[in-house]
């Protein structure tokens, strides 16, 4: 007698077809998959995979170029492909819920959270205005966040990352759904914020007895949390099975390669005998907070306070902390594109000293890579325009054929073909935007990189080939790199010193051999909890 229960939600053969102009794209190629009630599922594939589009198929939020067929998409038995829409608009919400990657662009940046809440509860019929109140509250309350009352009447600008997305799972929480969909939604999050929010989501299910549907690249966070797993790889569903076993046995090629992709644990071989490239010394970046019509300072926001430390050529510093540490600050210090005090020295000058010309030429030798190509690179220049920009602004090169020769080397050297010179940056993936963004900064033939998290929310396979090509770079280089990151994977793999921030100081510093494996002050020991609580899969070692 089978006494497995009746799937909560059963998705039978889906096809969903992207309809442009003259040209079509399968981008889900004939999936199945089921969640049991209280059951956790994920959906797991890099970019361009389709777990998300198969996910927002459910609810029927593609756009109008979306084609979709199914045999079924069944809601506890019931056929909902025949639903009109005022029957769809009821199951979302009440029944269904979702929560998007990106909160900042799920909530309405021109209403406060208690508005955004308020909309929720009013559909699932509370209407009297102190009761919505009391439950905006209690929301907050069960979503974690500190002071709910307080933070009512604030907009979405003014809270965290992490914050946002506790908002954002409060509204789903609001008309008690019985699935949740999750869209990656601890991308781009610092480590203990991504492992309270997996914590949260966690305890939210088994309190409410809610089943989960898991859309991530994240492997770590699936084995921590999934019931089950569906491998997805260009449309189509490669493997599926239970978590452990899975993970314990991988069947297809691609799952044991995206297994494989993890970081290495172990940190480069250090340079030896270095020279010392960058130096600094007591380095300070602090804000006023000015209030009053008169806009009087009353405080200071002291981001950067009193750092020092030096990095020789072909070494890495990794820096890592929470958002809001200073890691960010002090890589713009270092850049001198905000202000600051406190000595800098490169290659023996002090870059507080110079005229324009030659502040310009030590500009040249220090480069950096940001965190998100897309808003860096910009959108109306061809990949070519975008390289040779750099040579005419530094005067390195008047020769438009040897500009074009030397944008054809780097975009080989990055790993990307030559005719990628007259597409646009929209035309490319992340990962390959990134290359771009690298090989731009590589042409002008730097000393130092500041690398601001630039693997973060890549894929993993696609981090690990980013991270591949920055250890070649360095070596084939001597590049010195200051790296920023909140991913303690990406630091250890790559770094060779470590500075851990908290608060715009230096909590604690040394080797990466050191901070990993005996880390002092308890502010690296909660980093390094995080890490292990969302548990590395690398050849079954862990963070320590």
């Amino acid at each position: 007698m089978n006494t497995a229960p009746k799937p909560l939600l059963a998705v039978e053969n889906l096809r969903v077809r992207f309809e442009r102009e003259n040209t079509s794209v399968d981008a889900v190629q004939g999936i199945s998959f089921a969640i049991a009630p209280g059951e956790t599922v994920a959906l797991v594939g890099e970019s361009g995979s389709g777990k998300s589009v198969a996910a927002l198929s459910v609810l029927r939020l593609l756009p109008p170029s979306a084609v979709v067929m199914a045999e079924g998409i069944y809601y506890r038995g019931r056929q909902t492909i025949t639903l009109d829409d005022t029957a769809m608009r009821k199951m979302r919400g009440a029944e269904v819920a979702m929560v998007f990657q990106e909160p900042m662009t799920a909530l309405n940046p021109l209403q406060t959270i208690y508005s955004q809440l308020a909309e929720a509860l009013r559909l699932d019929g509370v209407l009297d205005p102190t009761t919505v109140r009391q439950r905006a509250i209690e929301l907050l309350q069960q979503t974690g966040i500190q002071d709910p009352a307080s933070r009512l009447d604030a907009y979405p600008h003014q809270l965290s990352g992490g914050q946002r997305q506790r908002v954002l799972i409060a509204m789903a929480l609001a008309r008690h759904p019985a699935l949740l969909i999750a869209d990656e939604p601890t991308t781009a999050l610092d480590v203990t914020i991504q492992a309270q929010i997996l914590e949260l989501l966690t305890r939210l299910q088994r309190e409410l007895n809610m089943a989960m549907l898991l859309i991530t690249h994240d492997l770590p966070m699936v084995r921590k949390c999934a019931d089950r797993v569906y491998v997805m790889r260009q449309g189509q569903i490669v493997e599926h099975g239970v978590t452990k076993t899975l993970f314990a046995n991988p069947r297809h090629s691609y799952t044991r390669s995206l297994l494989a992709a993890l970081p290495d644990a172990q940190p480069p071989r250090r340079p030896e005998q270095a020279p010392v490239l960058l130096t600094a010394r007591e380095l300070r970046c602090h804000f006023p907070i000015r209030r009053g019509f008169f806009q009087r300072t009353v405080g200071w926001v002291k981001a950067v306070d009193g750092i020092s430390f030096q990095l020789r050529q072909g070494e890495t510093l990794g820096v890592v902390g929470e958002s809001g540490s200073g890691k960010t600050t002090l890589g713009e210090a270092v850049l001198q594109l905000n202000d600051s005090q406190g000595a800098l020295e490169f290659a023996g000058m002090d870059l507080r000293i110079g005229e324009r010309s030659v502040q310009r030429q030590r500009r040249r030798r220090m480069q950096v890579v940001f965190q998100d190509p897309f808003s860096s690179l910009s959108p109306r220049l061809t990949v070519s325009e975008i390289l040779e920009e750099g040579l005419t602004i530094h005067g390195l090169e008047a020769d438009p054929r040897k500009r074009r020769s030397l944008t054809e080397a780097i975009l080989a050297e990055v790993g990307l073909p030559a005719d990628s010179l007259e597409r646009h940056p929209h035309q490319f993936s992340g990962g390959q935007r990134q290359r771009i963004a690298i090989a731009r900064a590589m042409i002008l033939k730097p000393e130092l990189l500041v690398l601001d998290e630039p693997t973060s929310a890549l894929d993993l396979s696609v981090q690990a080939q980013l991270l591949k090509l920055l250890r070649r770079l360095q070596i084939d280089h001597g590049l010195a790199y200051l790296f920023i990151s909140h991913d303690l994977r990406v630091i250890r793999a790559m770094s060779h010193e470590v500075l851990v921030m908290q608060n715009g100081e230096v909590v604690e510093a040394g080797t990466t051999q050191e901070i990993f494996t005996a880390p002092r002050h308890p502010y690296t020991r909660r980093l390094m909890a995080a890490a292990l609580d969302l548990s590395t899969v690398d050849s079954g070692q862990e963070l320590p």
